[in-house]
């Protein structure tokens, strides 16, 4: 038995990448492993049988020697071709370059194939060609995907080429290329086997990041989309009690001016008809026409109410202070002939919120605190802010009429008017309220008793 030799060792070593570079090819459908897995195997073939090949003269000319030349040039082409391939995708110049490296082996295994003398130069330069432009478009790779280990693979590849060019500047024998270049190519396949799993592992590494946030994300639009149920479920609740409410005021207050509407109408039609009596009309028209005010003003604080729930939030930093003055402003011109109560204002803070939809807040709390409190003989009323933890809480409060303390909640539901028709309204104003509030995140809530006046609170939460 003889002992095994270095080129048995390095044949040995390049079909074993070609299996590992088989297996990966069938594993990750990696570009370019397919190539590579032939080209090793067809080195190892021509390594296993190289004391049957060593070169004998300047010219490859024996079929036996065209045949295992066109072998090792094979190999290298394939190299190329996966080498490429696996680079980078085959744009139309990747293509170019691919077959000017390619064309000088070619036109060689042609010159094989014919019976050609072929100088072993000549061959191992068209080899060696293939090589030099791999590495140069691994060292370019490099730059563009930094840290990829492509660098590595260009030196390897480059090693080479490097040594045959010290073998020819040292008229060396060129047959020791054989011995010496399989080294570089055993680095190469190893440290391009390494670079592989690397890349595919911070390929992996990347698919678990990206599957863990898209997890995150979906855990976090779960825990929104409850939110979201949870707040479509209280306004489901809010707008049943809400039609529920409706449909009290619609059988007490609506049907109430309407029917009286159709019956004034009635009794006038029937006296223009019956006796061609104007005076009857010209009696019941202006109840008719305060009827159908009336009917207008609900109708006008339901299309108010569901308006605050559809309007888009335009958060911005304002000054309450400044909205609160506009209002008592404008309350005052509506009213030209009464005269406001004493408004005491106190340091109002800049708030973060929708000024357009915090200012029917304010008119409806100071509107109702002005309505409730103008029987006494000293009407006052209070417009003061404080922060307390993380929000400002705005308080209105009067020395008006007060309510039970018992229904403090109730009087935020849609047509809840705990004094009957001893005062005016529709009994939708402290719903706007509270929608328009709860829009903000903040909340809102009263305080009062019979006769002692009433206070009204409301929270705006500090921005984030």
């Amino acid at each position: 038995m003889q002992p095994l030799t270095a080129t048995d060792m390095a044949a040995f070593v390049l079909a074993v990448l070609a299996v590992l570079y088989g297996a990966m090819w069938v594993r990750d459908r990696e570009p370019g492993m397919p190539w590579l897995c032939v080209s090793f195997a067809l080195a190892a073939v021509w390594y296993a049988g190289s004391e049957q090949h060593l070169p004998t003269g300047a010219y490859i000319v024996e079929p036996a020697q065209r045949a295992t030349a066109a072998v090792i040039l094979l190999s290298t082409m394939t190299m190329t071709i996966g080498l490429v391939r696996y680079l980078g995708r085959l744009t139309r110049l990747r293509r170019a370059v691919l077959a000017l490296l390619l064309l000088p082996g070619a036109l060689v295994l042609v010159g094989y194939m014919g019976g050609v003398p072929v100088l072993r130069s000549v061959s191992n330069a068209a080899a060696v060609l293939g090589y030099a432009g791999c590495a140069l478009m691994a060292f370019r790779a490099a730059r563009r995907e930094p840290g990829a280990g492509h660098g590595i693979i260009g030196i390897a590849v480059l090693m080479i080429p490097v040594i045959l060019a010290l073998l020819v500047a040292l008229k060396a024998d060129l047959r020791m290329l054989r011995y010496l270049g399989v080294l570089p190519v055993l680095f190469f396949g190893l440290t391009l086997l390494t670079v592989s799993l690397l890349r595919r592992r911070r390929a992996l590494e990347a698919e678990v990041r990206r599957r863990a946030l898209a997890e995150a994300e979906l855990m976090q639009l779960n825990a929104t989309l409850e939110q979201r149920v949870a707040e479509r479920t209280f306004d489901l609740a809010q707008l049943v009690g809400g039609l529920e409410s409706f449909n009290r005021s619609i059988s007490h207050d609506l049907r109430g001016p309407l029917g009286g509407i159709e019956g004034l109408a009635r009794l006038a039609h029937e006296a223009l008809e019956d006796k061609g009596d104007v005076s009857v009309a010209r009696r019941v028209l202006p109840a008719i026409a305060a009827q159908a005010e009336t009917s207008t003003r609900l109708v006008g604080a339901l299309l108010d109410l569901a308006r605050v729930g559809d309007i888009v939030l335009q958060r911005r930093r304002f000054s309450l202070d400044t909205i609160v003055r506009e209002v008592i402003e404008q309350l005052a011109a509506a009213q030209p002939t009464q005269a406001l109560p004493a408004i005491e204002l106190g340091t109002l803070p800049q708030v973060d919120g929708d000024p357009d939809l915090l200012r029917p807040v304010l008119t409806n709390l100071i509107s109702n605190a002005i309505k409730f409190s103008r029987e006494q003989p000293a009407p006052r009323i209070e417009v003061t802010a404080e922060l307390r933890g993380g929000e400002h809480v705005v308080r209105v409060a009067d020395n008006g009429a007060g309510f039970d303390s018992s229904a403090a909640q109730q009087i935020f539901e849609p047509f809840r008017r705990l004094h009957g028709r001893r005062f005016e309204g529709t009994g939708v104003g402290l719903s706007i309220v509270r929608r328009a509030v709860e829009r903000h995140g903040g909340r809102v809530w009263a305080q009062a008793a019979p006769g002692q006046g009433a206070t009204f609170y409301f929270s705006l939460p500090l921005a984030a």
